[in-house]
């Protein structure tokens, strides 16, 4: 195992990273390259992801119950006031916006930073805003390892430790993109799921800390994600083309 995995903290980023391309992964966190043109290209980019950002950040305020006010941008005062009726604030309700995660797994650390818990009566809801207009399918949220790793803390550390008189089944992972006039897309809990997340993740951490980051030769490189992949230039002095480029934010 690589020295700097000894004390490596697991996210759904992370994960997700590798499973795309373990010599991505190698780049961002083994060599800790943090790659950013200054194109514009890439400043149109990264100011998308700023604006994703700032959105967050409103919505957190608005379930913390802090005063948001009027925002400038009438995109967001739309998109704000959509989350406002999908979810008003119930006061019988546990509202926990960003909130963090963490997970000792077999020795393994694993982290997870999600948009909104919802604590009710009998349930769990897990929230994440998207803000991309690519719209997010049933199968596509399934599979996703945001999904596998979130829904898995949250029985592993949420519903065990705090709320065992809940059911696994009380457990659900929503995704609102707020851009487009869709209803959320809801993925339910249940123990086959759970016990399959747990195998993916373990698998994926194990393949990780068997690979040998320090044998390029050995690293094996997904051609097939190089187009959606910053590190693009790098491998293949190609040009990245931002408009498809994949998004890893929104967590660590």
């Amino acid at each position: 195992m690589n020295k700097k995995l000894k004390y490596f903290t697991y996210s759904q980023n992370s994960l997700n990273t590798y499973k795309s391309c373990p010599f991505k992964f190698k780049y961002k966190y083994i060599d800790n390259i943090n790659w950013k043109y200054d194109d514009i290209g890439s400043r149109e980019y990264y100011d998308s992801l700023k604006s994703g950002r700032d959105f967050h950040l409103l919505c957190e305020r608005y379930f913390a119950n802090i005063p948001i006010g009027k925002c400038e941008d009438k995109k967001f005062n739309k998109w704000v006031n959509k989350i406002k009726d999908l979810l008003p604030i119930n006061e019988e309700n546990i509202y926990l916006p960003e909130y963090e995660i963490r997970l000792n797994f077999a020795g393994r650390h694993i982290i997870a930073k999600v948009d909104l818990v919802i604590i009710e009566k009998n349930k769990i809801s897990l929230w994440d805003w998207k803000t991309e207009n690519q719209e997010i399918t049933y199968k596509n949220a399934l599979n996703r390892m945001q999904t596998v790793v979130y829904m898995f803390l949250a029985e592993e550390i949420i519903r065990k430790n705090f709320y065992a008189n809940y059911k696994i089944e009380d457990i659900s992972m929503n995704y609102y993109q707020p851009s487009l006039e869709n209803k959320p897309v809801t993925i339910n809990y249940n123990e086959k799921l759970h016990e399959e997340h747990k195998m993916k993740i373990f698998n994926l951490i194990k393949n990780i800390e068997d690979t040998d980051f320090n044998n390029e030769d050995n690293i094996n490189k997904n051609s097939n994600h190089c187009k959606y992949c910053e590190f693009n230039k790098l491998c293949n002095s190609e040009a990245i083309n931002y408009e498809i480029l994949e998004e890893d934010i929104y967590g660590s």
